[in-house]
């Protein structure tokens, strides 16, 4: 089994978000969050974030909110990115 190196557990949760990419903020982008814990959450989105990217939470139905980083990308389907993010 491989250790799970994160500083929190993540819950399942479905949540669409409305975020923007920091400093950019004249257009956002919808998202949905697989997962979230303390520390952060998984985001599927048809926008190409990059590496390090900051993004603010506009609007949510559930959980989460505020301000998270990209810490790492998956873009390994056509279709979306698949990214993780740390709360900031």
């Amino acid at each position: 089994m491989i250790p799970d190196k994160r500083r929190h557990t993540r819950s399942d949760v479905i949540s669409i978000i409305e975020y923007v990419v920091e400093p950019l903020e004249q257009e956002s982008f919808d998202g949905v969050v697989a997962n979230i814990s303390e520390s952060g959450f998984c985001l599927f989105t048809t926008y190409a974030l990059g590496k390090d990217d900051t993004i603010t939470i506009k609007k949510k139905i559930h959980e989460p909110s505020g301000t998270a980083a990209v810490r790492w990308i998956d873009r390994s389907n056509k279709y979306y990115c698949k990214a993780g993010l740390e709360f900031i």
